[in-house]
Protein backbone atom coordinates (compact mmCIF):
# COMPACT_ATOMS: atom_id res chain seq x y z
CA UNK A 1 0.00 0.00 0.00
CA UNK A 2 2.38 2.57 -1.30
CA UNK A 3 0.78 6.04 -1.62
CA UNK A 4 2.65 8.89 -3.41
CA UNK A 5 1.48 11.48 -4.65
CA UNK A 6 -0.18 10.74 -8.09
CA UNK A 7 -1.91 7.89 -5.54
CA UNK A 8 -3.56 10.42 -3.16
CA UNK A 9 -4.85 12.38 -5.97
CA UNK A 10 -6.41 9.42 -8.00
CA UNK A 11 -7.83 8.65 -4.32
CA UNK A 12 -9.58 12.39 -4.49
CA UNK A 13 -10.51 12.01 -7.81
CA UNK A 14 -12.36 8.48 -7.13
CA UNK A 15 -13.89 9.96 -3.93
CA UNK A 16 -15.46 12.93 -5.38
CA UNK A 17 -16.49 11.17 -8.15
CA UNK A 18 -18.39 8.60 -5.60
CA UNK A 19 -19.87 11.77 -3.64
CA UNK A 20 -21.02 13.12 -7.11
CA UNK A 21 -22.44 10.18 -8.38
CA UNK A 22 -24.08 9.38 -4.97
CA UNK A 23 -25.77 13.07 -4.78
CA UNK A 24 -26.86 12.96 -8.16
CA UNK A 25 -28.35 9.92 -7.58
CA UNK A 26 -30.57 10.92 -4.66
CA UNK A 27 -32.33 13.24 -7.24
CA UNK A 28 -33.43 10.13 -9.60
CA UNK A 29 -36.91 9.13 -8.35
CA UNK A 30 -37.53 6.16 -6.99
CA UNK A 31 -38.49 3.24 -9.84
CA UNK A 32 -41.85 2.45 -8.28
CA UNK A 33 -40.64 0.96 -4.71
CA UNK A 34 -40.23 3.50 -1.80
CA UNK A 35 -35.90 3.49 -1.01
CA UNK A 36 -34.84 1.64 -3.92
CA UNK A 37 -31.78 3.32 -5.58
CA UNK A 38 -29.30 2.33 -8.05
CA UNK A 39 -25.81 2.24 -6.04
CA UNK A 40 -24.77 3.55 -8.85
CA UNK A 41 -21.45 4.90 -6.51
CA UNK A 42 -20.76 1.59 -5.90
CA UNK A 43 -19.32 1.35 -9.17
CA UNK A 44 -16.42 3.42 -8.30
CA UNK A 45 -15.98 1.40 -4.69
CA UNK A 46 -15.80 -2.06 -6.62
CA UNK A 47 -13.06 -0.08 -9.04
CA UNK A 48 -10.81 0.55 -6.04
CA UNK A 49 -11.38 -2.90 -4.27
CA UNK A 50 -10.42 -4.97 -7.33
CA UNK A 51 -7.68 -2.27 -8.73
CA UNK A 52 -5.98 -0.43 -5.88
CA UNK A 53 -6.70 -2.13 -2.64
CA UNK A 54 -8.95 -2.86 0.32
CA UNK A 55 -7.96 -0.67 2.60
CA UNK A 56 -8.34 2.25 -0.11
CA UNK A 57 -12.21 1.17 -0.61
CA UNK A 58 -12.43 1.49 2.76
CA UNK A 59 -11.86 5.22 3.35
CA UNK A 60 -13.32 6.05 0.37
CA UNK A 61 -16.70 4.63 1.02
CA UNK A 62 -16.64 6.07 4.65
CA UNK A 63 -15.64 9.27 3.21
CA UNK A 64 -18.59 8.90 0.52
CA UNK A 65 -21.25 7.98 3.63
CA UNK A 66 -20.03 10.50 5.67
CA UNK A 67 -19.50 13.85 3.01
CA UNK A 68 -22.56 13.18 1.58
CA UNK A 69 -24.87 12.72 4.52
CA UNK A 70 -23.44 15.91 5.66
CA UNK A 71 -23.54 17.77 2.04
CA UNK A 72 -27.27 16.51 2.07
CA UNK A 73 -27.93 17.32 6.08
CA UNK A 74 -28.95 14.18 6.17
CA UNK A 75 -26.15 13.45 9.26
CA UNK A 76 -28.13 13.12 12.07
CA UNK A 77 -30.97 11.35 10.08
CA UNK A 78 -31.87 7.25 10.57
CA UNK A 79 -30.92 7.64 6.99
CA UNK A 80 -27.16 8.13 8.07
CA UNK A 81 -27.60 5.11 9.99
CA UNK A 82 -28.83 3.49 7.39
CA UNK A 83 -26.71 4.32 4.80
CA UNK A 84 -23.49 3.99 7.01
CA UNK A 85 -24.63 0.72 8.14
CA UNK A 86 -25.50 -0.92 4.64
CA UNK A 87 -21.45 0.47 3.32
CA UNK A 88 -20.42 -1.24 5.95
CA UNK A 89 -22.23 -4.50 5.86
CA UNK A 90 -21.92 -4.39 1.83
CA UNK A 91 -18.25 -3.59 1.18
CA UNK A 92 -17.11 -6.29 4.77
CA UNK A 93 -19.43 -9.00 2.51
CA UNK A 94 -17.45 -7.94 -0.70
CA UNK A 95 -14.19 -7.84 0.66
CA UNK A 96 -14.73 -11.18 2.26
CA UNK A 97 -15.61 -12.87 -1.10
CA UNK A 98 -12.67 -10.82 -3.15
CA UNK A 99 -10.33 -12.43 -0.24
CA UNK A 100 -11.47 -15.31 0.61
CA UNK A 101 -14.28 -16.96 -1.47
CA UNK A 102 -12.87 -15.93 -4.94
CA UNK A 103 -15.20 -17.86 -6.91
CA UNK A 104 -17.19 -15.17 -7.50
CA UNK A 105 -16.33 -12.66 -10.54
CA UNK A 106 -17.31 -8.48 -9.82
CA UNK A 107 -20.08 -9.01 -10.75
CA UNK A 108 -21.19 -11.53 -7.94
CA UNK A 109 -19.63 -9.71 -5.87
CA UNK A 110 -21.41 -6.47 -6.40
CA UNK A 111 -24.53 -8.38 -6.63
CA UNK A 112 -23.92 -10.41 -2.93
CA UNK A 113 -22.72 -6.75 -1.65
CA UNK A 114 -26.25 -4.99 -3.05
CA UNK A 115 -28.34 -7.46 -1.53
CA UNK A 116 -26.64 -7.09 2.09
CA UNK A 117 -26.28 -3.56 1.76
CA UNK A 118 -30.09 -3.38 1.92
CA UNK A 119 -30.36 -6.11 4.54
CA UNK A 120 -27.91 -3.69 7.07
CA UNK A 121 -30.52 -1.13 6.05
CA UNK A 122 -33.58 -3.20 6.93
CA UNK A 123 -31.77 -3.85 9.97
CA UNK A 124 -31.66 -0.54 11.12
CA UNK A 125 -34.93 0.34 10.23
CA UNK A 126 -36.66 -2.20 12.33
CA UNK A 127 -34.44 -1.38 15.06
CA UNK A 128 -35.10 2.58 15.03
CA UNK A 129 -38.97 1.88 13.85
CA UNK A 130 -39.40 -0.80 16.87
CA UNK A 131 -41.20 -3.62 14.47
CA UNK A 132 -39.87 -6.71 12.92
CA UNK A 133 -41.82 -5.95 10.32
CA UNK A 134 -39.88 -4.25 8.22
CA UNK A 135 -38.10 -7.39 7.73
CA UNK A 136 -41.36 -8.11 5.16
CA UNK A 137 -40.26 -5.69 2.92
CA UNK A 138 -36.55 -7.20 3.07
CA UNK A 139 -37.88 -9.65 -0.01
CA UNK A 140 -39.09 -6.69 -2.21
CA UNK A 141 -36.02 -4.59 -1.63
CA UNK A 142 -33.64 -7.61 -1.95
CA UNK A 143 -34.57 -8.76 -5.66
CA UNK A 144 -34.43 -5.04 -7.09
CA UNK A 145 -31.03 -4.69 -4.93
CA UNK A 146 -29.81 -7.96 -6.52
CA UNK A 147 -30.34 -6.34 -10.41
CA UNK A 148 -29.02 -3.20 -9.78
CA UNK A 149 -25.96 -5.01 -8.31
CA UNK A 150 -25.90 -7.04 -11.02
CA UNK A 151 -25.70 -4.34 -13.60
CA UNK A 152 -23.24 -2.02 -11.56
CA UNK A 153 -21.06 -5.07 -11.52
CA UNK A 154 -21.12 -5.26 -15.00
CA UNK A 155 -20.45 -1.42 -15.70
CA UNK A 156 -17.40 -1.85 -12.96
CA UNK A 157 -16.28 -4.52 -15.09
CA UNK A 158 -16.08 -3.05 -18.32
CA UNK A 159 -14.30 0.01 -16.58
CA UNK A 160 -11.31 -1.98 -14.87
CA UNK A 161 -10.82 -4.08 -18.51
CA UNK A 162 -10.14 -0.47 -19.95
CA UNK A 163 -7.23 -0.63 -17.99
CA UNK A 164 -7.18 2.83 -17.08
CA UNK A 165 -6.28 2.62 -12.91
CA UNK A 166 -3.48 -0.49 -13.93
CA UNK A 167 -2.04 2.21 -16.53
CA UNK A 168 -1.94 4.58 -13.63
CA UNK A 169 -0.77 2.14 -11.15
CA UNK A 170 2.25 1.06 -13.46
CA UNK A 171 3.24 4.79 -15.02
CA UNK A 172 3.12 6.20 -11.31
CA UNK A 173 4.50 3.20 -9.18
CA UNK A 174 1.87 2.75 -6.66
Amino acid sequence: MKWNTHKIALMGILTAGAIIIAILESFIPSIGIPGVKLGLANIVILIILYEIGIVEAIIVDLLRVFLVALLRGTITSMGFLMSLTGAALSLGIMILLYLVVRKFSIVGVSAVGSFFHVTGQVIIAMVFLGTPYMAFYLPIIAVSAIITGVLVGIVAQLIIRTGIIKKQKEKYKF
